[in-house]
């Protein structure tokens, strides 16, 4: 336990003391990357690296977009509905959104849970479940409006990608890395679209790839 939270706070200290020279000294990345690659690449690479930067704001700015609104809608409905710590269930349903589709399960048993141990003196047929078939029922109709509105126009939209394209990415993600891979699939699966459009373009399948980038 001791030597896991000794590696959890290298690792912290690690990202924002990188981050923190990264953001000093505008350009040191690119000057970095651009050493390492033949002479006649620079400019291309600088071109991906662009590329994928826009990509990725556009993408995490959507999710956290997307979190917002998730944490809205359940927790103002489940406050109107009269559920205790609508705030909190509202908000781990938010943060664990971006876990793409088993996250969603996941809240939706944190929210139960949480229901539960709030509300132990309630008598359990007559008052418990019609509580919680409330909050499984606002789970289902957030999930439709996150599954028909939001994802679509935040995943797609935002690295202009087909959604069966990003289905099939997260599960890989998920097949090589567990929950961690499904969160980073598309992000990696991003930049290697814009690699791929700007080293590769003479391939039939990056052309099919890229052809909305």
């Amino acid at each position: 336990t001791l030597n896991a939270f000794g590696n959890l706070l290298i690792g912290i200290f690690s990202i924002f003391f990188i981050g923190f020279f990264f953001l000093r000294e505008q350009g040191l990345f690119d000057s970095m990357l651009t050493s390492i690659v033949p002479t006649g690449y620079e400019q291309q690479t600088k071109q991906a690296l662009d590329e994928t930067t826009k990509l990725l704001i556009r993408y995490f700015a959507g999710i956290l977009l997307q979190v917002s609104l998730i944490t809205l809608i359940i927790s103002s409905t489940l406050a109107l509905l009269g559920v205790k710590n609508a705030l909190l269930i509202g908000f781990l349903a938010g943060i664990l959104n971006v876990i793409p589709y088993i996250g969603p399960m996941i809240a939706t048993a944190l929210a139960v849970a949480i229901t539960l141990s709030s509300n132990i003196d309630l008598a359990f047929y007559d008052q418990m479940v019609p509580l919680l078939i409330k909050v499984i029922v606002v789970f289902g109709i957030t999930r439709l409006i996150d599954d028909f509105i939001l994802q679509p126009n935040i995943y797609s939209k935002s690295v202009n990608a087909h959604p069966l394209e990003i289905f099939i990415v997260v599960l890989i993600g998920a097949r090589v890395g567990g929950v961690f891979g499904m969160i980073l699939a598309i992000p990696f699966y991003t930049a290697f679209r814009v690699i791929g459009k700007v080293f590769l373009s003479e391939f039939k399948v990056i052309q099919r790839l890229t052809r909305h980038m």
